[in-house]
C-alpha cells in the first residue's frame, strides 16, 4: 500500500512541476501587437497605382533594445531599389527617418535586405520609437536617384 501512495505522490509532484514550468514559460513568440513588451512590428507593403509590387517589412527589437529591419519584396523591376522608414503613414507621407539597406531586385523581381546598423541620420533608434507614426517605402530607383514610391506599408 505504501508503494502505491509513494507512486501517487511522485506523480502529483511531477504534474505540479510540469504545470508550473508551462505557466512560467517566457513566450518570446510575440505577435508584435505594438504594446509594451512587443519584440516585432510589421508593415505589409502594397502596390502603388497597380504596379504589382508587394512585400513586407519586419522590425525586430535586438537584445540591446534597438531595431533591425528586414524588407522582402516581390514584383520589382530588376536592379537596385531604395527603401526607407519614413515619419507619417502611406496616406499622409512624411520625411525620411532612416535610410535602409538598398534592395537588389533579381530578374524575377524578388529582393530582401536587412538593416542592422542605422546610418548617421538616426544611429540606433530605440525600438519603441517605431511603434507609431512610421511607414516603409520602397522607391522606383536606387539610393543615388530614389524616385517615386512603388511600394508602401504602415508599421503596426
Amino acid at each position: 500500500m505504501r508503494k502505491n501512495w509513494l507512486l501517487i505522490g511522485i506523480g502529483l509532484v511531477v504534474a505540479v512541476l510540469a504545470v508550473a514550468a508551462v505557466a512560467c514559460d517566457d513566450d518570446d513568440d510575440d505577435d508584435g501587437g505594438g504594446g509594451d513588451g512587443a519584440t516585432t512590428l510589421t508593415a505589409t507593403l502594397s502596390e502603388v497605382e497597380g504596379n504589382g509590387v508587394t512585400g513586407s517589412a519586419t522590425l525586430t527589437q535586438t537584445d540591446d533594445g534597438y531595431t533591425q529591419v528586414e524588407v522582402t519584396m516581390a514584383g520589382l523591376p530588376e536592379g537596385p531599389r531604395a527603401n526607407h522608414l519614413h515619419h507619417g503613414t502611406c496616406d499622409a507621407q512624411g520625411e525620411v527617418h532612416v535610410t535602409l539597406t538598398e534592395l537588389q531586385a533579381s530578374a524575377d523581381g524578388d529582393a530582401t535586405a536587412t538593416t542592422t546598423d542605422f546610418p548617421e541620420e538616426d544611429p540606433d533608434p530605440a525600438f519603441s520609437h517605431f511603434e507609431t507614426g512610421h511607414y516603409v517605402a520602397v522607391h522606383e530607383a536606387g539610393n543615388d536617384t530614389v524616385g517615386a514610391v512603388i511600394g508602401c506599408g504602415d508599421v503596426s
